[in-house]
C-alpha cells in the first residue's frame, strides 16, 4: 500500500475534526513525502527512511523548524497506520524529532485592554459579522479556547460563570472560570445551543483584522493569536504556571513554559529573587 494514499485517506477521515488550518499543513507536509518518495510503500518506512527524509529536506534549504513539523506529521501518520497494523514496528523508537520553536505572536496587556474598550465604545461601527468575529477573538483573548472549541461551544457547556467543556483538538476536558470582562462578551441572553456565531476560518481572520482597523489595532491579527495573547496575560498577571496550564489545556507545564519566555515582566518579577540573596 503506497503511503500517501493511506495517509490521505486517514486525513479524509480525521477532517471535519480538524482545523481547516491545520488540515492544509497535514496535506502539504504529506505532500512533501510524496515529492521525496513517490511510490513509498507503508511497509518501507524504518528509521533509515526517515533519516534521508530529514537530510534531503535540509538538502533543500529548509529551516530547521519546518525540517521538524514535516517529521512530526510523518510520524502522526505512521503512528496511525502501527495501530491498524499496516506497520509491524515503530520506526520512530529510536529517533529523535525535536521541538519546534518559533516567535509567538500576542497582544500585550495594554493591546489588550485598549482594543477590548474600543470595541465596548465604537462596535456600532463594525458591520454585524465583523461584531460577531471580534467578540469571539476577544471572549478567546480572556478564555483561552481554541477556534475550533469556540465554534462548538454550547450554552449547556457554561454553568454559574465557568465552563467545563471537552477540547475539540485533544478532547481532554479543561475547566475555565469566566473572568468578568469575557461575561460582557456573551449574549444578555443565553438560549440553549451555539453561544456564538463563528464564520469559516480564513474568513474569521480577514475580517478579524477588518474590524481591529477600525478600532485602532493595525498589527496583523488572527484566531490563533488569542489563545497566545491569554497565555501571556496569565502569566503576565501572575497566575502560577501550572494553573495557567491547566486553563490551557496542556498536558504538561512544559509546554506551558514556552510563553513564558515571551512575558518580559514575567522575567522581571523572576530575576528580583536575587535580592533575597542580601
Amino acid at each position: 500500500m503506497l503511503f500517501f494514499d493511506e495517509a490521505q485517506r486517514y486525513l479524509e477521515q480525521d477532517k471535519e475534526n480538524l482545523a481547516p488550518l491545520t488540515a492544509r499543513t497535514y496535506y502539504w507536509n504529506l505532500k512533501k513525502i510524496q515529492y521525496f518518495r513517490p511510490d513509498l510503500d507503508c511497509s518501507e518506512i524504518n528509521a533509515q527512511l526517515i533519516r534521508d527524509f530529514r537530510q534531503h529536506l535540509q538538502e533543500l534549504g529548509n529551516k530547521p523548524n519546518t525540517v521538524i513539523k514535516a517529521l512530526s506529521v510523518l510520524r502522526n501518520f505512521t503512528q496511525k497506520m502501527l495501530a491498524d497494523g499496516l506497520i509491524s514496528e515503530n520506526p520512530f523508537e529510536k529517533l529523535r524529532v525535536g521541538r519546534a520553536y518559533t516567535q509567538r505572536g500576542f497582544l500585550t496587556t495594554n493591546e489588550l485592554k485598549k482594543l477590548y474598550l474600543n470595541f465596548q465604545d465604537r462596535r456600532r461601527f463594525l458591520t454585524e459579522t465583523e461584531q460577531d468575529v471580534m467578540r469571539v477573538f476577544l471572549f478567546s483573548c480572556f478564555t483561552g479556547l481554541r477556534y475550533g472549541d469556540l465554534r462548538s461551544l454550547d450554552a449547556s457547556e457554561i454553568f454559574d460563570w465557568k465552563i467545563r467543556k471537552q477540547m475539540h483538538k485533544t478532547g481532554d476536558p479543561v475547566y475555565i472560570p469566566i473572568p468578568l470582562q469575557a461575561r460582557l462578551l456573551l449574549p444578555e441572553k443565553m438560549e440553549a445551543g451555539r453561544v456564538f456565531r463563528v464564520v469559516e476560518n480564513s474568513h474569521f481572520n480577514r475580517t478579524l483584522r477588518s474590524a481591529a482597523k477600525k478600532l485602532g489595532y493595525h498589527k496583523h491579527i488572527h484566531c490563533h493569536l488569542a489563545r497566545h495573547t491569554f497565555a501571556t496575560t496569565c502569566i503576565t498577571l501572575g497566575i502560577s504556571l501550572p494553573a495557567t496550564s491547566k486553563l490551557l489545556g496542556h498536558r504538561t507545564v512544559e509546554t506551558t513554559l514556552i510563553y513564558a519566555k515571551f512575558v518580559d515582566p514575567f522575567l522581571d518579577k523572576e530575576m528580583k529573587k536575587f535580592k533575597r540573596l542580601g
